[in-house]
């Protein structure tokens, strides 16, 4: 019932990294990759690798492939890479996690036929008042996400639902963690591995809720529905209500704490519904949901008129005088010289000391 012993955490990038090291804390096998030296020495003493030659990439996330081919160690380890299920970890906004991200993705897809390995990405959204590079380069990544054949379960971790990042990471940890690690058990079902191999096989956005009752008072279902859909650490869910899995981890012996139905009205209704009993808290998880084009589209479109405001302002600057009142004005017979620029005479005097 236990999945922990078949995952592996991929941590890319500098959120990738921290994500991946709160999974290492709790047994997990995981690894960081970042190019930049400092990032890797803030994870402490947790397996990672040092991608030479790329401090950062400086926003520009199309280095990736370059960076992939000058670090052959580092492509090897994830051409052999055992684990069955892979989550890999990138920030969205950033360039070395998001660039490489979808690349390392489709390497592991194409492994040795008859693998069937199961690559989960985790990707954070940045917030909406983060600089327009990190929403372009989120919506590129999102874009390549999209045309990858065979992905599995793709979760995203929405920055605008709260500015403390450490926790938002420290939630998500606790949520998946509960996911592949529950395994309490009750006389009317159980939510046993199968069941959790299906969900995170099925392509598509996957969302997770866990939430207890507070003593002597019944759960808040409309506060757990909404956090799973609307307004938790996840990306609103599409309007749609089109699903493939939900599944719920009871906390008790019954459906007391919340039906299936209440799901249903909420995401729609899905081939699979998986129940478990016995659980400490209420977890809910919804997979094979449509992608949240609706959040990353607003971050394009953000990025979009945030760049062409900076066009028009651009056109508009004021250009600067000359400022000659110092200078002897010449004779209205002489005609008035140009002024070089910079760059011109820079080139003069390399032309000049060449010869």
């Amino acid at each position: 019932m236990n999945l922990k012993e078949k995952c592996r955490m991929l941590g890319l990038g500098c959120y990738g990294g921290k994500q991946a090291r709160e999974f290492i804390t709790l047994g997990y096998k995981g690894n960081a990759a970042n190019g930049s030296e400092q990032d890797l020495k803030a994870l402490g003493d947790i397996p990672k690798f040092r991608l030479e030659g790329f401090d950062g990439f400086g926003g520009h996330r199309e280095r990736a492939e370059d960076c992939l081919v000058q670090n052959g160690e580092f492509v090897d380890f994830i051409e052999n890479i055992k684990e069955e299920i892979i989550f890999v970890f990138f920030g969205g906004g950033g360039s070395t996690g998001s660039g490489c991200a979808t690349i390392v993705s489709e390497m592991l897809l194409t492994q040795d036929e008859g693998t069937n390995k199961i690559v989960c990405p985790v990707i954070a959204l940045p917030s909406q008042d983060e600089p327009i590079a990190k929403h372009r380069n989120a919506y590129q990544a999102v874009v390549e996400l999209q045309e990858l054949e065979g992905l599995g379960a793709t979760f995203f971790i929405n920055n605008d639902s709260g500015k403390d990042y450490t926790s938002l990471n420290s939630t998500f940890t606790k949520f998946l963690d509960t996911f592949l690690t529950n395994d309490s058990y009750g006389e009317l079902n159980n939510f046993d591995e199968s069941e959790r191999l299906e969900m995170l096989k099925d392509s598509g956005m996957m969302v997770i809720s866990l939430m207890g009752a507070k003593e002597n008072q019944s759960l808040d279902q409309a506060l757990l529905l909404q956090k799973l859909t609307k307004d938790g650490i996840f990306a609103p869910i599409e309007s749609n209500k089109i699903c493939e899995n939900i599944a719920i981890i009871h906390a008790g012996r019954n459906n007391s704490d919340i039906e299936k139905d209440s799901i249903i009205a909420e995401v729609g209704k899905p081939k699979n519904v998986f129940e478990g009993y016995n659980g400490r808290s209420t977890l809910v998880a919804v997979s094979g949901l449509d992608y949240p084009v609706s959040h990353v589209a607003k971050l394009g479109e953000i990025a979009k008129t945030a760049y062409e405001e900076r066009q028009r302002d651009r056109k508009h600057v004021s250009k600067l005088g000359n400022l000659d009142f110092m200078e002897e004005k010449e004779s209205k017979a002489i005609p008035e010289k140009k002024v070089s620029s910079k760059l011109a005479g820079m080139r003069k005097k390399m032309q000049e000391m060449s010869k």
